[in-house]
C-alpha cells in the first residue's frame, strides 16, 4: 500500500519535472526533492514487507501515512481553494497539492513508526504477561527451558532460541532446550566449555549481550555459523538463552527489552525449579529417616521387648521354685529392669529423632504443666514464668522435652545433694529441687533451670550427647533426647548456669 502510494506520488513529481519551465534551483526544489522523497515513501513499502511489519503493524502504519497525507492535503488544498477564490491559483497548484501530500505522507509515517513501535512493545509484553502464567505448571528445570524457547519464538515472534544450563559436575553449559526451527541450524547442540564461547562469557559476567552481527565477531563459536545476529542472556547462576537470527541487525530495541523479560522470568521460576527439587530431595531423604527409625523403633519395641518378657517371666518362675533369697536371680532381675530402662529410653531417642511434620500453636505454661504431672512432686517444686508465651510446636514432643529436663533435674541434683550431704538430706528435706521454667530475654524461647550442684563447665559441651552419663545406672539418653526433639523443630539447646548455681537449658526458637 505505502509502495502504492510513493509511486502515484513519484509519478505526479516525474510528470512536474517534465513539464515544468522554470529555472534549475527551482525544478530542483520544487520536483526534484520531491520525487526522492515519494521514492522514499516506495522503500518504506519495500522495508515494512522485509522487516515483516505487513502481517500486523503494517495497517496501523499505512493509517499514519494516510492521515498525515490527507491533512497535508487539506491544508494546502484549502489554501488553493482560497487563491482560486481570490483570481490567483497558481499554474502548478496541483503539483504543489502533491509535494504537501509526500510530505504529510513521510511525517505519517515516522508518527507511524513510533506509534508500532510502543504498540510491539506493548503488545509482546501483554502476551508474555499472559503466556508466563504457564511458568506455574513447570516442576523441573527441563520443563522450564522447554517452555522458555517455546515462548521465545511464538511470542516474541523469535525462532531460532535455545537455553544452556550449567552442569557443576562437568563445569560446562549443556544444551538443554532448542527451539524446532533452532534445530535446523545445528546438527547437534554445542556443549560449552570454559573460555570457549561468547555464551560462556555472558554466564560467567552475568551481563546480556547484543551481537549485530556475528561475522564481525572474532570470539564467535563457529567461525562459519549462519547466524548473524544474537541475543545472550543470563538465566542467573543457571545459564544462558541464547536467541539468534540469520540477518544481521535483526533486534531492535523492543525486541532486546522483551528477550530480558523473558530471561528474567525464566531465571526465577529456575529459581523455584531448584528450591522445590532441593526440598523434595530432602523431603525424601526425611522420610527415608523417618522409615529407618520406625523400623529401629519397632524392633526395639518388639524384637527386643519379647524377650525380655520371657526373661522375665522365667525369673519369676525360677523364684518360685527356689528355697531361699537367691543373690544371682536378685541380680538378673536388677539387669532385666536395666534393660527395660534401655529399651524405653532408646524407643523414646528414636521416635525424637523423626522429622516433625505437623506443628500448633501451643501455649508453654499448659505443656509445662502437663509436663510437671509426671515428676515426684515430694522431691522437687516447679515455678512457671511463661504466661504470655506461645510455641509452634508438636505438643506431644515438646511434653516430652520438657519431662526429660524435669527428670534430670530431680535424679542428678538430688543424688549429688545426698552423696554429697549423707542420707540425713533427705529426712531433712534438703534433698528436694526447685525448678524453674521462664521466656528468655535476649532471644526467642524458654529456659529450663534448678538450684542443684550445676554441670561443670568441661562438660557443658558433652551433656547433651548419647551415652553421657555421672550416674551407674543411667543410660545417657535423656538429654540426647532433649536435643533431638529440639533439632526435629528447628530449635538449638545451650547449656550453661543457673542464677542459683544449677543447671540452665536454654531452648532457643530462632537459632
Amino acid at each position: 500500500m505505502l509502495a502504492s502510494i510513493g509511486l502515484l506520488l513519484a509519478t505526479v513529481h516525474g510528470v512536474h519535472i517534465v513539464v515544468h519551465d522554470k529555472p534549475l534551483l527551482a525544478t530542483v526544489v520544487g520536483a526534484v526533492v520531491p520525487l526522492v522523497l515519494s521514492l522514499l515513501i516506495v522503500y518504506a513499502g519495500y522495508w515494512t514487507v522485509q522487516r515483516d511489519v505487513s502481517t500486523e503493524y503494517a495497517p496501523r502504519l499505512v493509517q499514519w501515512a494516510l492521515l498525515g497525507g490527507v491533512g497535508m492535503g487539506v491544508l494546502i488544498g484549502t489554501i488553493g481553494v482560497h487563491q482560486y477564490l481570490a483570481g490567483h491559483l497558481p499554474d502548478d497548484a496541483l503539483f504543489q497539492l502533491a509535494t504537501a501530500m509526500t510530505g504529510g505522507v513521510l511525517g505519517g509515517i515516522l508518527v507511524g513508526l513510533y506509534d508500532v513501535r510502543i504498540q510491539r512493545r506493548t503488545d509482546r509484553i501483554e502476551s508474555l504477561q499472559r503466556a508466563t502464567a504457564e511458568f506455574v505448571d513447570a516442576t523441573d528445570r527441563d520443563d522450564v527451558c522447554e517452555l522458555t524457547v517455546r515462548l521465545a519464538a511464538s511470542e516474541l515472534d523469535m525462532p531460532f532460541a535455545g537455553a544452556w544450563l550449567y552442569d557443576d559436575t562437568e563445569d560446562v553449559l549443556e544444551p538443554i532446550a532448542v527451539s524446532d526451527a533452532g534445530k535446523g541450524l545445528f546438527e547437534e547442540p554445542p556443549t560449552y566449555e570454559p573460555g570457549q564461547s561468547l555464551s560462556w562469557k555472558v554466564f560467567t559476567e552475568g551481563e546480556p549481550r547484543i551481537y549485530a552481527d556475528l561475522h564481525d565477531h572474532p570470539d564467535r563459536y563457529n567461525p562459519k555459523t549462519i547466524v548473524r545476529s544474537e541475543l545472550i542472556l543470563p538465566l542467573g547462576s543457571h545459564g544462558v538463552l541464547n536467541i539468534g537470527s540469520t540477518e544481521p541487525n535483526a533486534f531492535d530495541e523492543t525486541d532486546v527489552s522483551a528477550a530480558r523479560l523473558l530471561a528474567t522470568a525464566s531465571s526465577a521460576v529456575l529459581d523455584r525449579a531448584e528450591r522445590e527439587q532441593q526440598l523434595r530431595a530432602k523431603r525424601q531423604e526425611l522420610e527415608a529417616q523417618n522409615e529407618r527409625l520406625d523400623e529401629f523403633a519397632s524392633i526395639v519395641s518388639h524384637d527386643l521387648r519379647n524377650p525380655l518378657t520371657i526373661a522375665q517371666g522365667y525369673l519369676e518362675q525360677a523364684r518360685a521354685d527356689s528355697e531361699g533369697d537367691d543373690r544371682s536371680l536378685a541380680e538378673i532381675e536388677d539387669a532385666l529392669e536395666r534393660m527395660e530402662t534401655l529399651i524405653t529410653d532408646i524407643l523414646a531417642l528414636a521416635r525424637a529423632g523423626q522429622t516433625i511434620e505437623e506443628t500448633e500453636q501451643v501455649t508453654l505454661r499448659a505443656v509445662v504443666t502437663d509436663a510437671w504431672r509426671m515428676i515426684d512432686g515430694e522431691s522437687a517444686t516447679i515455678d512457671i514464668d511463661v504466661d504470655d508465651v506461645t510455641l509452634s510446636a508438636d505438643r506431644s514432643r515438646l511434653r516430652q522435652l520438657l519431662e526429660n529436663l524435669f527428670r534430670n533435674a530431680v535424679e542428678h541434683a538430688s543424688t549429688d545433694r545426698i552423696e554429697s550431704d549423707g542420707t540425713n538430706a533427705i529426712a531433712d528435706g534438703d534433698a528436694t529441687v526447685s525448678i524453674r521454667v521462664g521466656a528468655l530475654e535476649d532471644a526467642d524461647g524458654f529456659y529450663v533451670e534448678d538450684d542443684g550442684p550445676g554441670i561443670p563447665p568441661a562438660d557443658r559441651d558433652r551433656v547433651l550427647s548419647v551415652g553421657y552419663t555421672t550416674t551407674e545406672d543411667g543410660t545417657g539418653l535423656g538429654l540426647a533426647t532433649v536435643q533431638r526433639i529440639a533439632a526435629g523443630h528447628g530449635w538449638s539447646v545451650s547449656v550453661t548456669e543457673s542464677r542459683r548455681g544449677g543447671a540452665r537449658f536454654e531452648i532457643r526458637t530462632d537459632p
